[in-house]
């Protein structure tokens, strides 16, 4: 390309510039030179030292909204927007001090063109170097070879980028969204990019460590992370960052007042709408609340724990002091029982002469009279020593079930009759058995069931006039086998009727014929029913009494 060549005001026609004195092949070089010039898809411009529009290329004067002639000789900076002429001024400015064709200046500015789609362009400004003798003003070359003229053009290449400006501002006006949301969330919230660094801090999170975004940004906010804490946090972080995964994580964090409270931190995996890695988003909740609450109900259940354990010692002695108590009890028992029975066998043989001559009528009345309180106080405390081993073995459930096949109606009747012929003497009522037909089997324990039975019915007698009504009844209902005893002449007070199972309880007044009792029956029917596991309930009004006893024809 010739030397004179190297820039072409516009206003020069293709005619005017194929002159005579110009070479054919220069003149076609002159006119692809024209025309790349004039439609290269980029606004280019070229100035004067005072900011005169020198040339402007055809697509760029219609990219404006002009035709090139409109725009020759007018100031540059008309064609931009107020806010942003005193910039395009002073940067012209400064790409004049010590002018230098290697000197570039870019700028993004806001065009102010009415007829023009384009809001935003990227100015790339530089001299335009001059070559050719008969072009050049007057001046010199520089140190580096490059000529410094006094009256240099100024190119000016505009690229349009509105739509990247519409993105950022988009961008921006989405990020500031997001920022007066996180500000105003009333958890603290953080994020992270692709480097594992922070960047962003809402917030709550600055008033709550009383940091700015400055000091928390990057790995700054760790120092707020109690020291024994740390290690654990980072190394939790970056397994799931490596991962890409979700995480949560609880530690300490100090307060803006020097106090450290625990905080639930999660983080969440972001991703661009394309697929790709963003880094990570999370948020952190004050807990100390609920740990504080979480470490007082460790503590109440440890000690809970304790004195469970010390109520089970207590219990192992209390078993082992009753066991060895009643054994010691049952000894002297056992032998004043065997006495007492060889004195009923004395008592019961005919005195001889000599002891008649001796011994009145009256005392001997009198010594069966003494005989008689001694056995059945001897069978009372002997009751009552048993009952204590039977509901020790029961607590413990160390007492032994022999599982039988229980023909009801044979063994019931019997049961009765064993009952009646033991208690002829103190059991004047009464008594009543009622048995379903075609009961089915039920597969229990007969001695316990019996003890069950022998106890209610006892009870019934001792509670009951002499000459009322007693029932025994056996029937199904609803896959168990149900046992009533019924007695008439007495009723259980409504206030009394939860307390009637408990150890060693007795109805207050309502033992009118004087009976006594250990106050353990009912405890040890109670127990050895739910041990074969059935239920026993009572109901008591209008002068009657009566317990139901269900137990289960299938066991579990």
């Amino acid at each position: 390309m010739p030397k004179h060549l190297e820039y072409v005001l516009e206003q020069a026609s293709n005619l005017e510039l194929c002159t005579p004195e110009i070479p054919q092949p220069h003149q076609e070089e002159l006119l692809l030179f024209h025309s790349l010039y004039n439609y290269i898809p980029t606004v280019c411009i070229c100035v004067d030292i005072n900011g005169n529009i020198l040339s402007v290329n055809q697509f760029g004067a219609e990219s404006l909204g002009y035709v090139p002639q409109d725009l020759m000789q007018r100031h540059i900076i008309s064609l931009f927007a107020p806010s942003d002429q005193q910039k395009l001024s002073d940067g012209l400015s400064n790409l004049l001090i010590e002018p230098s064709v290697n000197k570039i200046n870019t700028w993004e500015l806001r065009l102010h063109c009415p007829n023009s789609e384009i809001t935003w362009v990227k100015v790339v400004a530089r001299i335009l170097p001059k070559q050719g003798r008969h072009l050049m003003a007057e001046g010199e070359n520089d140190a580096e070879g490059n000529y410094n003229p006094k009256n240099p053009v100024i190119l000016m290449v505009c690229e349009d980028i509105t739509e990247h400006k519409r993105s950022e501002d988009s961008l921006r006006e989405s990020e500031q969204r997001f920022h007066t949301m996180a500000d105003h969330a009333p958890v603290m919230l953080w994020m992270s990019g692709v480097d594992t660094m922070y960047s962003f801090f809402n917030q709550s999170w600055l008033d709550f460590t009383g940091r700015s975004m400055e000091q928390e940004l990057g790995w700054g906010w760790l120092s707020g992370v109690h020291p024994e804490d740390r290690d654990f946090c980072i190394q939790t972080y970056k397994s799931a960052f490596n991962t890409q995964e979700k995480f949560q994580i609880e530690y300490r964090l100090r307060r803006g007042d020097g106090k450290y409270r625990w905080v639930l931190d999660t983080g969440v995996p972001r991703f661009t709408p394309g697929g790709n890695f963003a880094g990570y988003i999370g948020s952190a909740m004050d807990i100390t609340e609920r740990k504080l609450a979480e470490v007082a109900l460790a503590e109440s259940q440890q000690a809970t724990q304790r004195q469970l354990e010390e109520m089970e010692f207590l219990n192992r002695l209390k078993d082992e002091f009753l066991s060895t108590v009643s054994h010691e009890l049952r000894t002297p028992l056992t032998n004043m029982k065997m006495a007492i029975q060889m004195l009923g066998i004395a008592l019961s043989q005919q005195p001889s002469s000599l002891l008649a001559a001796a011994v009145s009528e009256s005392e001997l009345s009198k010594a069966n009279r003494y005989f008689q309180i001694l056995n059945n106080e001897c069978d009372r405390e002997i009751n009552l020593i048993n009952n204590f081993l039977d509901l020790q073995r029961l607590d413990s459930n160390t007492k032994p079930l022999v599982m039988e096949t229980i023909e009801i109606h044979s063994w019931l009747t019997k049961v009765v009759q064993l009952f009646q012929a033991r208690h002829h003497n103190c059991c004047v009522h009464n008594l009543s058995l009622t048995i379903a037909p075609n009961l089915p089997t039920l597969i229990c324990d007969p001695f316990s069931l019996e003890r069950i039975l022998i106890e209610l019915l006892t009870n019934a007698c001792k509670f009951s006039p002499s000459g009322s009504k007693i029932s025994l009844t056996a029937q199904e209902s609803n896959g168990s086998i149900q046992f009533q005893v019924e007695n008439y002449g007495v009723e259980i007070p409504v206030a009394e009727l939860s307390r009637i199972f408990d150890k060693f309880y007795r109805i207050p007044s309502n033992d009118p014929w004087k009976q006594g009792g250990t106050g353990l029956g009912l405890a040890l029917v109670k127990k050895l029913i739910v041990y074969l596991g059935g239920t026993i309930s009572v109901a008591s009004q209008a002068n009657r009494t009566c317990f139901t006893v269900e137990l289960p024809l299938v066991r579990e």
